[in-house]
This record gives structure tokens, sequence and C-alpha cells, in this order.
């Protein structure tokens, strides 16, 4: 009973959401032979995993070739009338669907879930093992293929359907005998070997290439797996009575089984949100404890001192100093915090108005300069022919000082240059610097709520990872739009552009 997950990494196996389960991803690396072959063949290099778990895979595809090759010859010696031919591939399309389109269950631990076993195991029921063979081979190929995923999980996926499909076909053929009664129990009797023979194989790659002990590993997915299995047992049993009856009048079970499907993804998706929400909502405690707990420890530390010991002017003046930016400090992250949870529940909706762009940079630009470090300086270059825009002017004020801000923390020395230009129907702001930039690979996820480019503060920049965020939906909100372009080790800039204001 195949179970799928995200990952691309396993090697015909259905991983589990436990993380248990060996990754032998990588993709095949092809290099041509000898250059003496006027027709070269590509060489597949299998990566550590795949070499690991070869004692289990290779021979579950080499046994699958060769049943298949049976399979092949007794399917097409067989007598199969135009009726079974149309049913098979009937049959065989929707395994096809099935595999490619996997159903996450929710409340089972593997991960989605494959319907294509409902088919599988109809066809061995009803045409036998040969058909079931070819058929769990054609569908477990187009869909691996399809996926370009590596030689040695296409091997040996495919070999547990060919495998699995001999093994359910040849478990029919000993129960049916045409009555109900057994048409049922060859049903079952073929999911169960189908089953058994797919867990078998999975458990046995796995503990190879994980070096588990193999009976830990058969027990631990047979408790993971036997819910879904339940499940597809009873819809194989209700698809073959069905269609033993009528073909036709089986077909009213995709419409159910359509549905499901449907269901279950919606569930588990919203249950995915629900879960991000929740983690989400343990990101903020966490990070919005630390940043709260820094300038609050900052004004007891001075309000104590200050009310315990005699001071000198100058000492006592420095303590108001700290009590008073870490106050502000205090108030800018609770403000922060306030206007994320407005921008979340669409209350914060901003009022566009006229706003003359060069004025309003010019004020940010001379509050931002009064608190420059040492060593960092501050450059306000526009164009005088930029137009008035169509914004909101105190959240473009904002998104400016969230920017400049950035720069400054991030820079430590060099030059922030901010920037104001027209652009074809719009008015660009840009603020770039000259500080430790964005990796590539970070680039994407910066205007992410709590994302912080060092979350551990190792260089000791420290943050809510709100301010891009803010930004950006303050941005979306008046209509315009925001990027950044960096290189690693030689800065940043944020550019973000807004509509010019048009008169009606």
């Amino acid at each position: 009973m195949p179970c799928h997950t995200e990952s691309p990494s396993k090697p015909g196996v259905r991983p589990a959401r436990d993380h248990r389960i060996v990754s032998l991803r990588d993709p095949l690396s092809v290099r041509a032979p000898a250059r003496e072959r006027r027709f070269p063949l590509p060489r597949v290099r299998l990566d550590e995993s795949s070499r690991q778990a070869s004692p289990i895979w290779l021979p579950v595809a080499l046994g699958a070739s060769i049943g298949l090759g049976f399979a092949i010859w007794s399917f097409g010696s067989g007598e199969y009338g135009w009726r079974a031919l149309a049913g098979i591939v009937v049959l065989l399309a929707a395994a096809s669907v099935a595999e490619a389109f996997p159903v996450p269950i929710e409340g089972v631990a593997v991960g989605a879930t494959s319907l294509a076993t409902i088919f599988l195991v109809a066809i061995a029921a009803i045409y036998g093992w040969a058909a079931a063979a070819v058929a769990g081979f054609l569908a477990m190929a187009f869909v691996e293929v399809a996926r370009r995923r590596p030689f040695s999980r296409i091997a040996f996926n495919c070999g547990v359907y060919v495998i699995g499909g001999i093994a359910a076909g040849a478990a029919a053929a000993t129960i049916d005998d045409g009555t109900l009664f057994h048409l049922v129990g060859a049903a079952i009797a073929a999911a169960v070997c189908f089953y058994l023979v797919n867990i078998t194989l999975l458990a046995a790659v796995v503990s190879r290439s994980r070096q588990m002990r193999f009976l830990s590993s058969l027990r631990n997915y047979v408790r993971l797996t036997l819910t879904p299995f339940a499940i597809m047992a009873s819809l194989t049993v209700i698809l073959v009575v069905l269609w033993d009856r009528s073909p036709y009048v089986a077909v009213v079970l995709a419409g159910p089984l359509l549905a499901t499907a449907l269901y279950q993804r919606w569930i588990h998706g919203a249950l995915d949100r629900l879960r991000e929400f929740d983690r989400l909502k343990d990101e903020f405690i966490a990070i919005a404890s630390h940043a709260l707990r820094t300038p609050f420890t900052s004004v007891c530390g001075a309000a104590v001192t200050l009310r315990k010991h005699e001071l000198d002017d100058p000492r006592r003046n420095q303590l108001l100093d700290i009590v008073s930016t870490e106050s502000a400090r205090l108030g800018r992250l609770l403000d922060d915090i306030l206007l994320v949870s407005r921008l979340d529940s669409g209350r914060a909706q901003p009022f566009i108005t006229r706003v003359e762009p060069l004025e309003l940079v010019s004020d940010v630009v001379d509050a931002t300069r009064t608190h420059l470090p040492p060593g960092l300086s501050l450059e306000y270059r526009y164009d005088s022919a930029s137009q008035p825009v169509a914004a909101d002017p105190d959240r473009l004020r904002q998104v400016l000082v969230n920017l400049m801000e950035n720069a400054v923390k991030y820079s430590g020395e060099g030059r922030i240059e901010v920037r104001v230009q027209p652009q074809y129907g719009t008015t660009r702001f840009s603020v770039r610097d000259e500080g430790r930039g964005i990796p590539v690979d970070e680039v994407e996820r910066i205007f992410e709520k709590f994302y912080r480019l060092d979350p551990n503060m190792t260089e000791g920049v420290g943050g809510t990872g709100l301010g891009l965020y803010i930004c950006r939906e303050l941005i979306d909100g008046m209509r315009g739009q925001i990027w950044v372009n960096s290189e690693l080790g030689k800065g940043s800039t944020f550019i973000f552009e807004l509509p010019v204001f048009a008169l009606r």
C-alpha cells in the first residue's frame, strides 16, 4: 500500500512523516563512454544510499523483470476479449491517475496514500496475475519516469508493483470459484497479499539503508499503514463485486472515490494551515519575548540604579537616556506587533491621498542622520521631476523608516543611498546599503513573517523579523510592489514602486 510524501528522495519507497525513511534521491548522472564507440550509451551512477540498499532493490528489480517477462508472455497468449481488454485499460488508467495524485489521509503518519492499489488489486482479482503485473508496471513506470525519479527508485517501485500484482493474482485465483462469497474472499486475499509484499519490501529497503533491524522496521510500518490498508481493502472489495456484476455499474464508485479524495485533500490542507498558524504562534512568542526582554531589562536596570544610588549628573543623564531610548524601542516593538495583527485581520486599510515623495523622504532621511553610527554615511538622491504618488503618508513613512533602519543595522560602516525617481507611470524608491548582503537561497524568504537572516543573533543583530513583512503588506495595500536586489558581501538594494497620483 504505497504512501507518498512531498520529498522525492526515496528509492521506490513511500516515505513516512516521521522522516525515518532513507533518502536515495540523487538524480542520475550520465557520462558518455569511450570515444571510439559510435553510439554512446548512458552510464548510470548511483549515490551512496542507493549502493547501500542495492542488496534489496537489485534483487527486487531482477525478480520483477523475470516475473514481468512471464506475465507479458502469459498475457499475450491469453484469450482476452475486447471487453476484458477495455476493462483492464480503464482500471490501468485509474491506477495511473491515482498513483500520480496520492491522497493525504489525516491521522495517518505515513504521508499521502496512493489509491492505485485499489485498481491494481481489482485487476488481479478479476483478470488474473499476468494482467495485474503488467498493469502495475505500467502504472508505476508512467508516473515515476514522468517525475524523473532516480533509477534506483524507478526500479524498486516498479518491482514492488509487479511482484505485488503477481502475488495478488495468485492469491485470488486459489480462492475465487465464481460465487459471490468466494469473490469477496478473493478480493480480500489479493489486497492482503499486495499489501504484505509492499510493506515487507519497504521495511527491508529502509532497514538496510538506515542500519535498522528488519523486524523493528516492519512492525513500525505495519502500525503506520494499517488504517489506510483497511480503507483501501474495503473499497477494493466493493469495486471487485460491482465490476463482476457490471463494469458500467462499477463506474458509480468513481464519484464517491473522487469526493473522498478531494475532501481528504481539503481537510489535510486546512489542518496543515492550522498547524502552520500554530507554529507561527509559537515562533512569535519566542521571538517577541526575546525582543522585548532586552529593552525591558535595560529600562529596569537603569531605573533600579537611579533609585538606589547617588549619581552625578552625567551618569544620571546617561541612565535617563537609556530609559528613554529603550522605552521608545519597546513602543516600536509593540506597535509592530499590533500592526501585524491588524494587517493579518484586514483592519489596517490605508488612507490613499496625494503625497509629495521628495519632501517626505527628506524628512525621514534627516531624522535617520541624527542617530547614524560612526563610519556610516547617508546620501539622498532624487529626480526633481518626480511626481506626487497615491499613498498613505504615514504608511509610506513607516516603510521608509523600516528600510533605512535595516540598512543601518546590517551595514556597520560604509554608505547608504536613498533614491527617488520617476519610473514609467510610477515613482520608484530605493534604499541601497553596502552591508553583508543576502544569500541567494534566502532572498525569497526575507519578506516572510518572523524570518530573520541571523535567527540566533550570532552576529549581534536582533529583531522580530516583522519589519520587512510589514513593508510588503503596506506596499501591497497601497497598490505598489516591493523587491530586493542583493549580492552576498556587497550589500542590498530594497526597491519599491508606488503609482503616481492621478486627478479624476
